[in-house]
């Protein structure tokens, strides 16, 4: 029977469904590339100085702990307030990058020796001195590795920190201000300030020696210190030459000056901020006299009673 013209489009249609490619791949895949895992980042890692001067300060603070234990001690107030600046310290100094706000999570650790408590006072000073002295030449050999002013500064202050120690009268303050990345300075910007601060100590000085009963031990405190700025003061003049600014016929002084206790607080003011004069010049020049000016200020200002804040030279 001949096949109908509808018979053979249906046969046409089956032929062309069963003539298409299957969708069933035949074979195996091809295999995606692993991706491999980025390379750790490297260990963080930090001068011989450095790790010297992390290590002094953490000897420091082991006998501060064995002396807050000896019953021969008895300066426990100062050795708590002695502790908390330690360990502000060794907190910067176990970041990878101490001058940084945000980096918190330390990443150095050093092992001190084991301390002891002294078997009495005498013993207990002189070890004292000698580790704050160790300690001090290690955070100044630290500061002359520095490879930048705001880590420069960072160990000076330290450095001035504890050698403040030795003097157990007086107290270590936290302060408003803790080391940050500075804004760069000049010796050239720098030495005027000084200049500056000098001669409103002298001022400070005059004013206060002149108010003063004739008989306060005061008196002669004020004299050989008023010496010895107007010798750093002809220095610093010498040094400027036509550079050196006007020196003002005043200054605004911190208090009244109306007693012997207001001439001393006003006094220990003036020498903090010939200090932190100091200080810009130290992060402004690797030149090392500047370091030991600045630790210089030390017994001038404790002198007074005035307390140092656990980082001298930065300011709020």
């Amino acid at each position: 029977m001949p096949m109908t013209r509808r018979a053979a489009l249906a046969a046409l249609t089956l032929g062309l469904t069963g003539c298409a490619g299957s969708p069933v791949i035949v074979g195996d895949p091809a295999t995606a590339p692993v991706p491999t895992a980025p390379p750790p980042p490297p260990e963080p890692t930090r001068s011989a100085a450095a790790e010297g001067a992390h290590l002094a300060v953490a000897q420091v603070r082991a006998l501060l702990e064995a002396l807050q234990l000896s019953p021969q001690w008895e300066a426990t107030e100062w050795t708590t307030a002695a502790l908390a600046q330690t360990d502000a310290h060794l907190a910067r100094l176990a970041l990878a990058d101490p001058l940084s706000w945000t980096d918190l999570e330390p990443v150095f650790e050093v092992q001190p020796e084991a301390a002891y408590p002294p078997s009495d006072a005498i013993v207990a000073v002189n070890r004292l001195s000698e580790k704050l002295a160790r300690a001090v030449n290690a955070l100044e050999a630290a500061a002359a590795d520095a490879a930048s002013a705001d880590l420069r500064l960072f160990y000076a202050s330290m450095s001035t920190a504890v050698l403040a120690l030795n003097d157990q009268s007086v107290l270590p303050v936290e302060g408003d201000a803790s080391p940050r990345m500075l804004q760069p300075t000049t010796l050239e910007a720098s030495l005027p300030v000084l200049l500056g601060h000098m001669w409103a100590l002298i001022y400070g000085l005059g004013v206060g020696m002149g108010k003063l009963p004739k008989d306060d031990p005061l008196l002669a405190i004020g004299r050989s210190r008023l010496s010895q700025a107007q010798e750093l003061r002809n220095q610093l003049r010498d040094q400027l030459g036509t550079n050196a600014p006007e020196q003002p016929a005043a200054f605004e002084l911190s208090t009244a000056m109306d007693s012997p206790s207001a001439i001393r607080e006003a006094w220990g003011l003036l020498e903090v901020q010939l200090m932190n004069s100091y200080a810009r010049l130290v992060a402004a020049d690797a030149d090392p006299r500047w370091r030991d000016a600045m630790r210089s200020q030390v017994p001038p200002v404790e002198a007074m009673g005035t307390a140092l804040t656990w980082w001298p030279g930065w300011l709020a």
